[in-house]
C-alpha cells in the first residue's frame, strides 16, 4: 500500500517546488510526494494548485532589491482546505484508500507500460499498490475487465 501525506505536507512541499522550478508545477514536476498523492486528496490538480495558494503572478522573478519570500503565502482559503478533513482522509486512517477514475486509469496505464503488456485479473489482484479488480469495475461502471481496459486504451 502506498504512502499517506497529509494535506499540509502537500502544500508545503508543491509551493517549495514552485519556489524551486519559478513556475506552478505540474503533476509531471512532482516525485516526493507523487502526483497520485495530490489527486487522492484534491481530485483535480488545479485545486491541490489552488489549495497552496500558488499563482503565476507570485512566482514571476522579481527584482535584486525586491526579494521574494522562500514560499508563497498561504490564503486563508487555503489554510482551511488543509485543514478541513475530508472522507479521503478518514477512510485513510481506517486503512482502505479512495480512488477516482483517473487515478485507477493512470495506475494501470503505469503498469501496462511496466509489464509491457495488459495485466491480468490475478496480477492486478496481486499487486498490492493497484486496487482491486472488484474496484477497477465499481468505477468504470462494467462487469468486465476488457471493458475497463478499452475505455483506458481509446484515448492512447
Amino acid at each position: 500500500m502506498g504512502k499517506y501525506y497529509e494535506k499540509k505536507t502537500l502544500i508545503e512541499q508543491l509551493q517549495k517546488r514552485a519556489v524551486e522550478l519559478g513556475r506552478v508545477p505540474t503533476p509531471e514536476d512532482m516525485i516526493d510526494p507523487p502526483a497520485k498523492a495530490y489527486l487522492g486528496f484534491f481530485k483535480k490538480w488545479e485545486k491541490a494548485v489552488k489549495a497552496s495558494g500558488i499563482s503565476a503572478s507570485a512566482l514571476t522573478p522579481t527584482s535584486v532589491k525586491e526579494k521574494a519570500p522562500a514560499v508563497p503565502e498561504i490564503s486563508e482559503s487555503a489554510e482551511a482546505v488543509a485543514n478541513d478533513p475530508e472522507p479521503a482522509e478518514e477512510a485513510a486512517s481506517q486503512g482502505r484508500r479512495r480512488y477516482s477514475k483517473s487515478i485507477i486509469t493512470q495506475m494501470l496505464l503505469d503498469e501496462f507500460k511496466r509489464l509491457g503488456k495488459k495485466p491480468t485479473r490475478k496480477e492486478i489482484d496481486a499487486n498490492k499498490n493497484l486496487p482491486t479488480v472488484s474496484t477497477c469495475l465499481n468505477y468504470f461502471g462494467t462487469t468486465r475487465i476488457g471493458d475497463v481496459w478499452d475505455e483506458i486504451l481509446k484515448d492512447l
